[in-house]
C-alpha cells in the first residue's frame, strides 16, 4: 500500500467509525481496503458478497458520503468483493478478540528473560558480567550490595529476572526476587500483625537465600519505616555469611531524593553499575533478537514501523511480542499494517506518561481526585472513573495487563481484564459512552 493510499484508508476509517460507531464498524468496515484510487473514482475491496450486498443496499449513502469527505465532492465509489481482502478477513479472525486473550497468549509465548538475550553495547558490558558473575557464583561474590542504575528500558528488570533464573536453576529457593512495592507489603504485613515473630520470619526469610534481588529502589523513596527495614536487613549481610543484594534503580541512590542518609550510606559502600538506554542499533538488534526467541522473523518495515510508534523500549518490546504472536497464529508473517490490529491505538508517547496523562484526565472529566484512581478503593464515585481510566491506558498504549494493574493498585490480570471488558461492553451498547471515551482518548 503506498502512502497516499494508506493516507486514504486512514482519512476513510475515522470518517466511517464517526458515522456508524466502532461496533458496527468492526462488524461490517473493519475487512474494508481501499485498493485503487484513479481521478474521481475510488476502489473499495471488501471479503465476500455480503459485505458487497450490505455496502451497497443498507450503507451506501453512508460510505459515499465518508469518501467525499476524504476525496472530495463527486467522487465515485466502486465497491468490489476481493480474494485478498477476503485472505486479510480469514487472518484477522485467527487472532484474539478481547484483551484478556491477548494477554494470555502472550503469557504462553513470550520469552523469558535470559543474559544471553540481553544486547548489551560497550556500555552496558560490565553490569551483564557482574550480574552473571553473582548468578554462577556459589556463595557471596561481592562485599555490599550492588547498585544497577539506568533509566527505563535500559534492561535492569531484565537483568534481575535472568539472574534469578539462573541462580534459581543451581540452587532452588536461594534466590528472592522482588519489587520495593513488594518488600513493602510483606514488611508491613509483619508489622500489622504485631508480633515480633513475624517481623523475625520476614527477615529471615530474606536473610537465609543467597541473592536477594530487588527492583524499583525509587519506590521506597519518602518510605522511612521500609528504608529503615532495609538498612537492618544490609547491615546483617554485611558479612560473609549472609545472602548477596542486587538493586535495580532509575536514579542512582546519591541523587535520589526521599532516601534517608543511612541506606545512602549503605548503598555507597557496595557496587555501583550504569547501564544507559539502548541506541537505534541496539534496539533494532533487541527486536530481531525477541521475534528469533519466538521462532519468528522480523522484516526490516515491521521492525522501522515498531519504532515508529513506540518511543520506549518496553513499548516497542511489547508490540514485537504481539506481532510474534499475530504472525504465529496467522501462519505467516503479517506486514506492518497489521500492528494496529496486534495493538490498537498504541500510542507515540512512553506507557507512564500515558498512565499519568490518563490519571489526569479522567479526574478532571470526573471531578474526582486522582489519588483516588492509584488504588481500590470503596468510594462508589471512582469505581467506573478507575475503570475507565484502565480502559484508556489498554487503548492508549501496549501496556501488558499485570503492569496495568499495579499502575492503578491491582495484582490480579482477571480484575483488570474484567474492567477493561466492562468499559469495553458498556462503550458498544451506549453510543453516549462510546462518545465519551472518545473524546477523552482524544485528549490523551
Amino acid at each position: 500500500m503506498n502512502a497516499t493510499i494508506r493516507e486514504i484508508q486512514d482519512g476513510l476509517k475515522a470518517e466511517l467509525v464517526e458515522a456508524v460507531g466502532r461496533h458496527r464498524f468492526r462488524l461490517w468496515f473493519r475487512d474494508l481496503a481501499v485498493s485503487d484510487v484513479d481521478g474521481e473514482q475510488v476502489v473499495l475491496d471488501v471479503p465476500s458478497d455480503v459485505h458487497l450486498a450490505w455496502m451497497q443496499v443498507t450503507f451506501g449513502d453512508v460510505l459515499r458520503q465518508a469518501c467525499e469527505r476524504v476525496l472530495g465532492e463527486g467522487v465515485h465509489v466502486d465497491v468490489r468483493v476481493s480474494s485478498e481482502a477476503a485472505r486479510r478477513g480469514a487472518l484477522r479472525d485467527r487472532l484474539p478478540q478481547k484483551p484478556g486473550e491477548w494477554e494470555a497468549r502472550l503469557a504462553e509465548h513470550r520469552p523469558a528473560p535470559t543474559f544471553e538475550g540481553f544486547v548489551a553495547d560497550s556500555a552496558n558490558r560490565f553490569a551483564l558480567l557482574l550480574l552473571e558473575r553473582l548468578a554462577t557464583a556459589g556463595a557471596n561474590a561481592t562485599r555490599g550490595p550492588l547498585v544497577v542504575v539506568g533509566p527505563p528500558g535500559s534492561g535492569k528488570t531484565h537483568l534481575l529476572q535472568a539472574a534469578a533464573d539462573v541462580r534459581g536453576r543451581r540452587s532452588p529457593g536461594a534466590v528472592a526476587l522482588l519489587d520495593a512495592q513488594g518488600l513493602t507489603q510483606r514488611y508491613v504485613s509483619a508489622l500489622r500483625a504485631r508480633d515480633l515473630d513475624a517481623v523475625r520470619a520476614f527477615e529471615l526469610s530474606l536473610g537465609e537465600r543467597e541473592l536477594v534481588l530487588l527492583d524499583g529502589l525509587e519506590e521506597l523513596a519518602d518510605r522511612a519505616a521500609t528504608q529503615e527495614e532495609l538498612v537492618r536487613l544490609l547491615d546483617k549481610s554485611s558479612g560473609d555469611t549472609g545472602p548477596c543484594w542486587v538493586l535495580a534503580s532509575r536514579v542512582a541512590p546519591a541523587e535520589l531524593g526521599g532516601l534517608s542518609e543511612r541506606l545512602r550510606c549503605r548503598l555507597a559502600a557496595g557496587l555501583e553499575a550504569r547501564l544507559r538506554a539502548p541506541s537505534d542499533t541496539v534496539l533494532d538488534e533487541i527486536l530481531v533478537r525477541r521475534a528469533a526467541a519466538q521462532a519468528q522473523v522480523v522484516p526490516d518495515d515491521v521492525r522501522q514501523a515498531i519504532r515508529r510508534r513506540s518511543t520506549s523500549v518496553p513499548g516497542a518490546v511489547a508490540l514485537v511480542d504481539r506481532w510474534a504472536l499475530g504472525s504465529r497464529l496467522a501462519g505467516e508473517a503479517l506486514d506492518a499494517t497489521w500492528l494496529e490490529e496486534v495493538a490498537p491505538g498504541v500510542s507515540l508517547t512512553p506507557s507512564e506518561e500515558v498512565v499519568r496523562r490518563v490519571k489526569q484526565v479522567v479526574a478532571e472529566h470526573f471531578g474526582v481526585e486522582g489519588r483516588w484512581l492509584e488504588r481500590p478503593t470503596k468510594l462508589r464515585q471512582a469505581a467506573f472513573p478507575r475503570r475507565v481510566a484502565m480502559y484508556l491506558v489498554y487503548r492508549a498504549c501496549a501496556l501488558p495487563l499485570g503492569r496495568l494493574g499495579e499502575a492503578f493498585g491491582l495484582r490480579s490480570h482477571s480484575s483488570v481484564s474484567r474492567a477493561v471488558q466492562e468499559v469495553r461492553t458498556l462503550r458498544e451498547r451506549d453510543a453516549g459512552v462510546e462518545q465519551m471515551l472518545d473524546g477523552l482518548l482524544a485528549r490523551v
